[in-house]
């Protein structure tokens, strides 16, 4: 059975057809990616904003300084944990309402948007999913850390790089095995993290290509929309033109909140978030959609026969 390659293109599907769902999941992700921006702010702003001077200085100058980025990284790492269970929250939430638009509901007057028991088994299969990436991560840095017990400080960094290298590798695979047992769990309406295997077995190029070009697609549109962002940002506040949208100062909260990081806000995660969102989330699911089909049409045959 081969897999089209119409799957890419799903998102663009789904927001064609009902263009409110833009609206409808943008009020989830302006919502929760403003929850997770104000506890980015509230517990590791001066961090992020260090952190952020630290990696431009090392791209500009080449003035890499190890230990300054490890001190700013071990402030912001908390407040990343604290705010992964928003986020797995969110996406489990906007996925199930992918979901819904492209395996076939018609209610979508709350944009297929709702919290219940498949929300529930969503958001266990991601946080099983973002245990085991962690998990595959840390494995592959312990390498580093196993070789420099000898004392040999260039060779466990070499081997750091590689032990990353190649556990980006195994979770890259394994990404794409798996990608389809969200759209499985929730169809099937039981939690089912290998289920994907099976789906995917022989079919892993076609959904690389496929999940490559959603995701190039992403980008040309976030490309696009930061472009009229930064025209907004320039009619409405007056500021120079700079060819970039003027980022956040997520110093503290009061230089975070002025106008013009709040229209980006809005308008990022309002708008292009979600639009994206359909685009990356809505591919896997019309993959499962596309396979479930044949292979149902397929044992109609076998029985026929």
């Amino acid at each position: 059975m081969n897999l089209t390659f119409d799957f890419a293109f799903e998102g663009f599907r789904l927001i064609r057809q009902r263009p409110k769902l833009i609206a409808l999941w943008g009020a989830i992700t302006l919502f929760g990616h403003g929850v997770i921006s104000l506890i980015l702010v509230q517990m590791a702003g001066p961090a992020i904003t260090r952190f952020g001077q630290l990696m431009t200085d090392a791209s500009t100058t080449g003035a890499f300084d190890p230990a300054a980025i490890e001190a700013q990284l071990q402030i912001i790492m908390p407040a990343m944990v604290m705010s992964v269970p928003v986020y797995i929250l969110m996406s489990s939430v906007l996925a199930c309402a992918i979901c819904r638009a492209s395996l076939g509901e018609t209610d979508d007057r709350l944009g297929f948007l709702s919290f219940g028991l498949p929300e529930l088994r969503m958001i266990a299969l991601r946080s099983v999913m973002a245990l085991g990436l962690i998990g595959i991560l840390l494995a592959g840095g312990l390498l580093g850390q196993i070789v420099a017990v000898s004392g040999n400080a260039q060779a466990a960094q070499g081997m750091t790089t590689l032990g990353f290298l190649v556990a980006g590798g195994i979770a890259v695979w394994l990404g794409i095995r798996l990608s389809l047992n969200g759209p499985q769990t929730f169809d099937t309406g039981r939690f089912n993290l290998f289920g994907s295997f099976n789906l995917t077995r022989e079919r892993f190029w076609s959904l690389f290509t496929g999940y490559a070009t959603a995701g190039a697609l992403a980008l040309v549109v976030q490309f696009l929309c930061d472009k009229v962002i930064e025209a907004i940002q320039v009619l409405s506040l007056g500021l120079k033109v700079t060819g970039d949208i003027v980022p956040p100062d997520m110093s503290n909260m009061s230089t975070f909140l002025v106008p013009h990081s709040i229209i980006l806000l809005f308008l990022t995660f309002g708008i292009v978030t979600p639009l994206m969102a359909a685009i990356t989330l809505g591919a896997p699911v019309a993959a499962y959609r596309v396979l479930r089909e044949k292979g149902e049409a397929l044992k109609t045959e076998q029985k026929v026969s």
